[in-house]
Order: C-alpha cells, then sequence, then structure tokens
C-alpha cells in the first residue's frame, strides 16, 4: 500500500510543477533561441515571443523593433546559455541562468557574460516567451 500512495504523491507533485513534457517543449523553444541568435534569424527568433510579450515597460511591437535593429547591425552572433533551470508552475515557467553573448560589429567582438531570468506562458502554440528579454 506505501508503495502505491508514494507513485501517486510523485505523480501530482509532477502533474502540478510541469512534467518532461512541459520541460521538453521548454528546452526546444532555448535551442531554437540559441540557433536563432547564431544565425540572424529574426523571424525564428520572433516566432518564440508571445504576442501578449510584456517586461520593463515594452509591449511585443517595441521588443519587435529593438531585435530587428541589433540582429541588423551585428555581423556576427555567437549566443550559448548554460546551466539554466527550468521551473514550470501550470501554465508559467521560469528558465533562469547564465548567458554568454559574443558580437561582432565593424571588426570588433564585445563580449557580454551575465546572468538571465526568461518568463515563458503555454500558449496555443505551445510554450512562448513573455518576459525577461
Amino acid at each position: 500500500m506505501r508503495p502505491l500512495f508514494i507513485f501517486w504523491a510523485v505523480l501530482l507533485f509532477f502533474g502540478c510543477t510541469g512534467g518532461d513534457d512541459d520541460r521538453q517543449a521548454i528546452q526546444t523553444v532555448m535551442n531554437q533561441r540559441q540557433q536563432a541568435f547564431r544565425n540572424k534569424d529574426i523571424n525564428v527568433y520572433l516566432s518564440l515571443i508571445s504576442p501578449h510579450y510584456q517586461d520593463q515597460g515594452q509591449d511585443l511591437a517595441t521588443k519587435k523593433r529593438e531585435l530587428a535593429s541589433n540582429f541588423a547591425s551585428f555581423e556576427q552572433v555567437d549566443y550559448r546559455s548554460d546551466g539554466y533551470t527550468i521551473e514550470v508552475n501550470g501554465k508559467l515557467a521560469t528558465v533562469s541562468g547564465t548567458y554568454c553573448l559574443k558580437i561582432g560589429r565593424k571588426g570588433q567582438v564585445l563580449e557580454l557574460v551575465g546572468k538571465e531570468s526568461l518568463h515563458l506562458r503555454k500558449e496555443g502554440k505551445g510554450w512562448l516567451i513573455v518576459g525577461g528579454l
């Protein structure tokens, strides 16, 4: 009887906090974001952002203009996200970790290293970024 109780408790816990399917889908979003950066593919990058994006006073239209300008001005982009954690709570998730971004412009390379925390929401098309960019 006790092993069955533990099984249901574990199942309930993972069902409430997001299972492997959600984590895998979020991991896919993060991988696509990394590839979009590296390929300077603004269309793929924008497809990962929710129409409901809101962060630090920026909505999706403002963020699109900023990203398009940045992508166009960089000759080379190398982005790597390391050691991040994924926390899922129902239809909301937070991905936190470190990153290294190298951008080349006018023959010079700038390296930015830091921490980031992206917020995602499960929407009709799957998991999309709603804040933190």
